[in-house]
Order: C-alpha cells, then sequence, then structure tokens
C-alpha cells in the first residue's frame, strides 16, 4: 500500500530521505503537553507567539490551554487559501512564527528562504503520527523536512440527496452501485447555477485536469493546458458564485441554492447533514480525488527565534488527546489511526464524516487520492483563475 501511495502522493522533490525519525502508530500513550521542552517555553522569557492556520484548526479555547501551561499567548490568524499564505508570509517574514502550510507549496518557502527545516527530536509526539501514507513526502524538499502534520484529507464530488438524481438524467456519472462518479456531472447544463466550488485556484484547478482525465492534473503540456484553460472558463455558468471559507459553502449548500459540487473539507459534509440537508460525497471518484495535508511549519524569521516555545505548541498539536477533539468537533482527519481514535473514544458517527475508516482499506482507498504538488507553473494559473472569476468565457 505505501509503495503506490508512494507513487502518488508527493511533494515535487521530497522524500525521506534526511530524516532519522520513523511515524507509526504507537498507541496512544503521549508526552505531557509541553513535552519537547518541558518549562523551557514558559522559562523562556517570550511573551506570545503568532500562527497562520485554517478555520476550525485551532479554536480559542483549545490555544487559550496551552497559554496556561505556559504563560505564552498564541496570535491565531486564519486564512483562505494556500496563496494567501504564501503571500502573508512573505510579505511579512518575521510577523509569524508557525505557518500550516499545503502540500505542493513547500518549494515556493524554501526558494524564498521563508521556513527552516525541522529538528524531529524536539517533536516527541511526531511518533504517535499514523504512518498510514508518506507524509514527508509533502513537506520535504531536496530530502530536507520542513514540517510536521497536522491534518490530512481530500476535496470530494459532494450533492444532495434531495435533489439527485431526482428529476435529474445523470444515468451517465454514476457508477454500479448507482454513486455519483464522474468529475464531469458538474459541467452538465443541467445544473446551471446550481453548481458550489470555492475561491482557491490552487486546490480546485487540480480537479479540472482529473476531470479530463490528464495523469498528471499539476504538470500540464501546452496542448493540455488549453483543453485545461477552455474547461475550467466552461464552468463558469455552472456557478453562481464562488465561496470562501468552508461557512460559506456550508450556508450555500444548506440553502439549497447549490445542489453539486466540489467540496472544501470534511466538516462541510458534516455541516450541511447537521442543518438537515441530506448530503452526500464521493471520496473515490473515478477519474481521482484531489487530497491535501496541512503542516506545522516554523519560519525562518519569526519561529526561528522562539524555538522553545515553537516546538512545544507544534508537540502538542499533536497529541492524540487534541487530535481526537479535533476529529471529534471539526469532522477534521488528522494525525491519528483508526485505531488510535477507538481507543481514545470516538465513535463511528463521529469518524463517519472524516477519512480515517477509510484508511483501513489501504490501497482501494489511496489509489484514487491525488495529493497536491508543485505546478508547471503557478503565475500563469493564477492569471487564468482571475480570467474565470470575471466570468469571460464563461
Amino acid at each position: 500500500m505505501l509503495l503506490v501511495v508512494l507513487a502518488m502522493v508527493i511533494a515535487s522533490c521530497g522524500g525521506d530521505e534526511g530524516t532519522d525519525t520513523t511515524a507509526g502508530d504507537s498507541g496512544t500513550d503521549t508526552t505531557a503537553a509541553g513535552g519537547a521542552s518541558g518549562n523551557a517555553c514558559a522559562d523562556s522569557g517570550v511573551d506570545a507567539i503568532s500562527i497562520l492556520t485554517w478555520d476550525g484548526y485551532h479554536a480559542q479555547e483549545w490555544v487559550d490551554e496551552w497559554t496556561a501551561e505556559t504563560g505564552v499567548a498564541v496570535n491565531v490568524t486564519n486564512i483562505g487559501s494556500p496563496a494567501e499564505m504564501f503571500a502573508k508570509v512573505k510579505a511579512n517574514p518575521s510577523q509569524f512564527d508557525i505557518a500550516y502550510v499545503t502540500a505542493g507549496w513547500y518549494e515556493n518557502y524554501v526558494a524564498e528562504d521563508l521556513v527552516m527545516a525541522v529538528d524531529e527530536s524536539q517533536i516527541p509526539n511526531i511518533a504517535q503520527i499514523s504512518d498510514v501514507f508518506p507524509w514527508r513526502d509533502a513537506t520535504s524538499v531536496d530530502g530536507v523536512n520542513y514540517g510536521v502534520l497536522y491534518a490530512w484529507g481530500d476535496q470530494p464530488l459532494g450533492w444532495n440527496l434531495n435533489q439527485i438524481p431526482g428529476d435529474y438524467d445523470i444515468d451517465q456519472y454514476l457508477n454500479d452501485e448507482g454513486k455519483v462518479d464522474d468529475w464531469n456531472i458538474l459541467w452538465d447544463p443541467q445544473f446551471e447555477g446550481r453548481v458550489t466550488i470555492f475561491d482557491d485556484p490552487t486546490s480546485v484547478q487540480p480537479m479540472i485536469a482529473l476531470a479530463l482525465g490528464f495523469e498528471d492534473p499539476f504538470n500540464l503540456s501546452e496542448e493540455e493546458f488549453q483543453a485545461f484553460s477552455d474547461k475550467l472558463l466552461a464552468l463558469r455558468p455552472q456557478v453562481k458564485k464562488l465561496t470562501t471559507g468552508y461557512d460559506d459553502q456550508v450556508t450555500t449548500l444548506a440553502s439549497e441554492e447549490a445542489i453539486i459540487g466540489y467540496i472544501n473539507i470534511g466538516q462541510v459534509i458534516l455541516d450541511v447533514n447537521n442543518a438537515g440537508v441530506p448530503f452526500e460525497a464521493s471520496h473515490t471518484v473515478s477519474q481521482g480525488v484531489p487530497a491535501w495535508s496541512d503542516n506545522a511549519t516554523i519560519t525562518s524569521q519569526g519561529g526561528a527565534n522562539k524555538l522553545d516555545c515553537v516546538y512545544d505548541f507544534i508537540n502538542t498539536g499533536i497529541e492524540p488527546e487534541w487530535q481526537a477533539r479535533f476529529t471529534r468537533e471539526t469532522g477534521g482527519t488528522g494525525t491519528l489511526s483508526y485505531d488510535q481514535a477507538i481507543e481514545l473514544g470516538l465513535t463511528d458517527e463521529e469518524l463517519e464524516v472524516t477519512l480515517i475508516p477509510q484508511t483501513q482499506l489501504g490501497d482501494d482507498f489511496f489509489k484514487s487520492m491525488v495529493f497536491f504538488k508543485q505546478v508547471e507553473d503557478l503565475d500563469r494559473r493564477l492569471e487564468l483563475w482571475n480570467e474565470f472569476k470575471l466570468g469571460i468565457g464563461g
């Protein structure tokens, strides 16, 4: 299974060479919060650390607990896309101490000397990270590891069960089990104005290339790029609005303004169902499903000056107990294996909206996942996205 995943899950230059720590499923015994540095953070003289993270990742009450233990405040800034995170760190390299960087972006950070290599010996809880896939492949550049897995997941195809299939003729998009199994359904004229996608080019664009059947959605030939461009612009009439953040997409789907779409994160599925709208998603679409990982990363001009506290905070965030709460309260897939999750009291209902149960399927699950990696021309893709947003060609 891992050999298959290695072939599919990768950052462009990644590899585990140069790292001595091997992730493993070693149960639920943990180093106490702050275990990497004991009281070193509390005694460091640091008043606060600043993190760039994602909605739902670091609730205020969670970080307040760490502050109560260390005496160090945590300034939390949530961002909406990997491009926004990179722009913020590049514009103010010393403003943020930890950034939760998405797979496929590490070469950009390393090229600008914005992040530092991780000393895994300072993060004891790294041994608690499940080994269901080789996550360091997405955080390494030239054999050097720059990040620590915090959460991962995919961006599936989802649809409203009240509406679909209903009166829609969608047989051509269904698999043998009667489930929607083709990204091209999003372009069907029957769903004009009823499709939802979110405003994040680096996340949405791989799905466009997969819908075209391209083997590598991140490195397109000139001919493929033209077809990719036409396909993206052809999607515009289908989308009434681009959502920003998962709350916006939840509202759009819960109100049934949109009834089918490319789903931001697993919590959207959970929250739409909780709002009373039955909603289903496929994590194994026939052409492949874009997948991501978000990883704690130390900035070279910010966090490098507060290492005792930065390592302490990262270590605390991957404690199995912290991760169990993260999964329970957000529906997110973090660092736990299925066995760890069950031992920590997570119920089947709580795990149902995550990818944790599916990881038990091994290759049958991971062969559908296409993890983000560096693209052939980021600026060109961003320019195309801006054209798409203006409705040109739609």
